[in-house]
C-alpha cells in the first residue's frame, strides 16, 4: 500500500521499506528524478555522526538514501559504541537508482537516550559504501515521527557539522548524483 502525504510544500511518499523525503518546492512523485549530493568510502572505510531523538522513543528506525547503481553495499552499524545492525547488501539496480534502506535499531540502545552517536564501518560491496541522506524516525506513544534528519555531502557541510558527521579511511565519492526512485506500483 502506498501514500502520499502532503504538508505545506514538502511531501512524503511511504511505501513498506520505501521513504522519499524530497528537498524540492512542490511535492515529489516517485518515480520522478531527484538531485543529490553525497559521499562514499571504501575498505577500511567508515562514517559517524550524531543525532537526536526523543528519550521516551519506543523504536528508532534508521534509514539511509543511497544509489543502488553500487551493488552489494554491507556496513556494520554500531550505536554509541554497541553493535546495532547491518546494512545488507542490495542486488545492482541500473533503472531507478535511489533506494532507501531502513535499519530498526535495538530498543536497549535507544530507549531513555536524548542522542545517538551512529558509526556505519564498511564490510564489503562492489565499488564502495555511499550515503546521501540519513532520516531517523522514532516512535513515541505508538506513533512514528521524524526525530532527526542527517543530509550528507559537499554542499550540505552544514547539516554534516550540525552532526558531527565525519567520514575516515578512503573517501572514493564526494559529488552529486541525478536519479530516479522507482514508480510507485498502484497494485501493492
Amino acid at each position: 500500500m502506498g501514500a502520499l502525504v502532503v504538508a505545506g510544500a514538502v511531501g512524503v511518499g511511504v511505501v513498506v521499506g520505501l521513504w522519499v523525503a524530497p528537498r524540492h518546492a512542490e511535492p515529489l512523485a516517485l518515480g520522478r528524478p531527484v538531485s543529490d549530493d553525497g559521499r562514499a568510502f571504501g575498505p577500511g572505510g567508515s562514517s559517524r555522526f550524531t543525532v537526536t531523538v526523543n528519550p521516551a522513543n519506543t523504536g528508532v528506525r534508521l534509514i539511509r538514501r543511497l544509489d543502488a547503481g553500487i551493488s552489494m553495499q554491507q556496513a556494520a552499524i554500531t550505536v554509541n559504541g554497541a553493535p546495532a545492525g547491518v546494512w545488507h547488501p542490495l542486488p545492482v539496480e541500473n533503472t531507478y537508482r535511489w533506494r532507501d534502506q531502513s535499519v530498526d535499531l535495538p530498543l536497549a540502545l535507544t530507549s531513555g537516550r536524548r542522542s545517538l552517536t551512529v558509526l556505519n564501518s564498511f564490510v564489503s560491496s562492489s565499488l564502495d559504501f555511499n550515503e546521501f541522506l540519513y532520516v531517523v524516525k522514532q516512535q513515541v506513544k505508538g506513533v512514528w515521527s521524524i526525530a532527526d534528519t542527517v543530509d550528507v555531502g559537499p554542499y550540505h557541510t552544514t547539516s554534516e557539522a550540525a552532526h558531527g558527521y565525519r567520514l575516515t579511511g578512503p573517501q572514493t565519492f564526494a559529488d552529486t548524483r541525478h536519479f530516479a526512485y522507482p514508480p510507485l506500483d498502484e497494485t501493492a
